[in-house]
């Protein structure tokens, strides 16, 4: 009498057995037709365990999937290709099959399964069909791309958000140095008489000899036009000397200092400088004809930022600084049009925020000795300076561009601007009194340094 409410125990703890381990096996997670899901990977075997005695099964699609009856009630699940197929099971008693959908996914490789990557723990892997979740960086989202796809299985999807900043103030400085030194020296006398007249001159300052019945006359010129000359003249004996001098030494230094907002994997560009004519002759039916094109000039910034990560950007840089250049200019239908000195740089680097990197540097030194001399005269030690005429040119110059970004935040709502430079001559009226009397002109107070 005891045994029978022994055995109804045995037999109810058994049922709930069955039914925690197929709630194991299979994910209780409900498809769109109610059924369950039984994840399984491609190539492995996965046993499951029906309700009931199977009577019969059938499978939607057996390239995906192969189920066989192993008993009454365990069925061996096979995957075969990836995809996802439905599967039918009836068991005895029960007129209604149970659906399923199963799930062939990628092999895990349980090595690499241990070794969890922490920058993916919020990614949700589909391997072979989707990636979606939260990623903290493109790199991680790089790696979560690999894992997720699997080799010749077609596209995937990929809903995944990365949460990075996205806006990059890149800051540049351009400082180009140039210093020159220049030495010339020339020089030239002449002896005038009634019988006989003589001279020594340096290249370019005779202009011509005329002689007529009083004489022979020299035209002549100063022998270095923007020297300091030296005169000696004797009227009375017909003497007359010139010695040019000259020293110049020059220094140009220019620094700019362009800075440009913009979007991850967008690029920006400005120009700060202006445009210049030039007269271009027309062909064609228009020949003849001349029309004016303008050719920009200036401080130029062109980037392209990628956030790779916090701490990571990858920037595409071009900056250009170019100058007007009169002195090798053209003469295009008697207009004058300067040529541009041009230095700039294009160049992809990676570097942290706020670090810096100098992108380009130039040295550069040239060197000129000209020397105009008399033959042998001017050969000869000390007294040979009377018969040549020199000119020493030397030009150094540096160029140097450094680049700076940083991952900014726009200002807030309704938040204080910072002060413009130049604020402090919004309402600025001075008296008639005050302009005259008591002005001093320190303006300089209004620029930044």
């Amino acid at each position: 009498m005891i045994q029978a409410p022994i055995r109804r125990l045995i037999r109810f703890c058994t049922h709930l057995c069955t039914v925690a381990v197929f709630a194991v096996t299979a994910v209780a997670g409900a498809s769109d037709t109610g059924g369950h899901v039984v994840l399984v990977e491609k190539g492995t075997h996965r046993l499951h365990r029906a309700s009931g005695e199977v009577t019969r099964v059938a499978v939607g699609s057996p390239d995906i999937a192969d189920v066989s009856v192993i008993n009454r009630r365990e069925l061996l699940i096979t995957g075969k290709a990836l995809g996802v197929t439905s599967l039918l099971v009836w068991t005895k008693g029960v007129q209604t099959p149970q659906e399923y959908r199963i799930r062939v996914g990628a092999v895990k490789d349980p090595v690499q399964a241990t070794q969890a990557d922490p920058e993916l723990a919020r990614a949700i892997i589909d391997e072979g069909r989707s990636l979606s979740g939260r990623l903290p960086n493109l790199l991680a989202h790089r790696r979560a791309m690999l894992s997720a796809q699997v080799p010749k299985e077609g596209a995937m999807a990929d809903r995944s958000s990365v949460e990075l900043e996205t806006q990059v103030m890149t800051s540049v400085k351009i400082a180009d140095v140039a210093r020159s030194t220049l030495q010339r020296y020339g020089l030239h006398g002449s002896k005038t008489g009634r019988n006989t007249s003589g001279g020594v001159f340096a290249p370019g300052s005779l202009g011509g000899v005329r002689q007529d019945a009083s004489g022979i006359t020299f035209t002549q010129t100063l022998p270095i036009q923007n020297a300091f000359n030296l005169v000696l003249a004797d009227p009375g004996r017909g003497l007359l000397g010139i010695i040019s001098l000259l020293e110049s030494k020059g220094l140009v230094r220019t620094l700019a200092e362009p800075s440009l907002l913009a979007m991850s994997g967008q690029t920006a560009s400005y120009l700060a400088g202006g445009e210049f004519p030039v007269p271009v002759t027309q062909g064609g039916a228009t020949s003849g004809g001349i029309s004016v094109e303008y050719k920009e000039f200036g401080v130029r910034l062109s980037l392209s930022p990628t956030v790779l990560a916090r701490d990571r950007i990858a920037l595409k840089v071009a900056p250009e600084v170019s100058d007007l250049d009169f002195s090798a200019g053209i003469q295009i239908g008697g207009v004058s049009v300067p040529a541009l000195k041009v230095r700039r740089t294009e160049t992809t680097i990676e570097l942290g925020d706020g670090e810096s990197f100098v992108i380009s540097g130039l040295v550069s030194s040239s060197l000129a000795n000209n020397i105009d001399k008399l033959p042998w005269l001017g050969d000869i030690p000390v007294l040979g300076a009377f018969f040549k005429s020199t000119n020493l040119q030397r030009e150094d110059r540096e160029l140097i561009m450094v680049v700076t970004p940083r991952l900014v935040r726009p200002l807030a709502r309704e938040a204080r601007l910072p002060r413009l430079p130049g604020a402090e001559y919004d309402r600025y009226e001075p008296s008639p009194a005050r302009n005259i009397f008591l002005e001093r002109g320190d303006f300089d107070s209004g620029f930044s340094r």
